[in-house]
């Protein structure tokens, strides 16, 4: 008891200065985090169940933290888990010090860092570092290599029981953005309109994806033309506690309002993905290079079996971890057909 009393009493302290309790607040002080770790935790936990609870809390701080852009308490947290004496914290504490590397353009560290979790790191962590690699690829044009990654993250994902319904949601959603970004907008519409249940779920483990998924339907509305929806989808996202981090979704607001008021066939697009890879994991430039006549070509003639295997594999995973979940399966499976072809760019 006393043990975790003096987890609580840490915790709170690292708590409290991250905002962990305040969505809209960011760290902005200059403690350091890992001052106050490394001088109380030698002698305040003896167990391993204390140490667990320490990497469960210090877990939950980092990915807020990444929710918020808040790099600093990320990277902190990460030296902190890799510190502790165990081998899951430490291969965790890896990941999180990847996703510190890739956002200050560290790409070779990160990569490397992130190969090892996919090798060794507990499941759930595995899938995401995959599909934080998939996002390093994503980034440098390369949207076949991308893509295969997305859909081996998927793929692990699921191997978990329950299911990683959060990074399976994540991967789906690196998904779209290929699709968008080879000028299927109408299939990456589609793909986020047939995701609506997994995100249900997976919100109710993180919200801050909810807001991220919203985003993303507004941006791909407003490119198929159906600006009121998608003015309605931005405005919910804007509304949340996450939004003063993502000043992007401000622009994508004022680009609907301008093409309302215009009426102009164009949409600028804009750089809206949120850096969540993951988790949090979620940032591949909007106009990546050119490139991609492979796979423009392996997603028109894979187009009808990609769609309904990944679509389908990921609500079936739903139906596992929750069967009032079987009647959406089944909407799914019938509304998944031909489709028009995609509109060009």
């Amino acid at each position: 008891m006393q043990t975790a009393a003096n987890i609580n009493l840490v915790l709170i302290d690292l708590s409290s200065k991250s905002g962990f309790a305040d969505s809209q607040t960011a760290v902005s002080d200059d403690t350091s985090y890992l001052h106050v770790f490394v001088s109380e935790w030698a002698h305040a936990f003896q167990s391993r169940r204390a140490f667990q609870e320490l990497t469960d809390k210090l877990l939950r701080v980092a990915e807020h933290a990444y929710c918020l852009r808040d790099m600093k308490t990320v990277q902190e947290a990460a030296l902190i888990l890799m510190n502790l004496p165990m081998d899951s914290a430490r291969q965790v504490g890896q990941y999180y010090q990847a996703l510190a590397f890739k956002k200050n353009a560290k790409k070779d560290e990160a990569q490397a860092l992130l190969e090892s979790v996919a090798d060794r790191a507990p499941l759930t962590y595995r899938a995401r570092a995959i599909q934080t690699l998939g996002t390093i690829h994503h980034e440098q044009g390369q949207l076949d290599d991308a893509l295969r990654l997305y859909l081996e993250a998927a793929r692990v994902a699921l191997c978990k029981s329950p299911p990683d319904l959060l990074t399976n949601l994540m991967a789906h959603l690196q998904v779209s953005f290929i699709k968008s970004d080879v000028g299927d907008h109408r299939g990456a519409l589609t793909h986020l309109e047939n995701l609506l249940p997994l995100v249900r779920h997976a919100a109710k483990q993180s919200p801050f994806y909810f807001y991220v998924y919203q985003s993303d339907l507004a941006f791909e509305l407003a490119r198929v033309g159906r600006i009121a929806e998608a003015g309605a989808s931005c405005e919910i996202a804007i509304a949340s506690p996450f939004a003063s981090a993502y000043p992007e979704w401000t622009e994508t607001r004022d680009e609907i309002a301008a093409k309302r008021q215009s009426a102009s066939p164009s949409f600028v697009a804009v750089n809206r993905a949120p850096e969540v890879e993951h988790s949090p994991q979620i940032e591949p430039q909007r106009e990546p290079r050119r490139s991609r006549a492979r796979l423009s070509i392996w997603l028109a003639s894979e187009k009808a079996s990609f769609q309904r295997a990944s679509i389908v594999i990921v609500v079936s995973a739903l139906v596992v971890h929750d069967g009032l979940a079987q009647s959406i399966l089944d909407r799914v499976r019938t509304s998944i057909g031909p489709r028009a072809p995609p509109a060009v760019r």
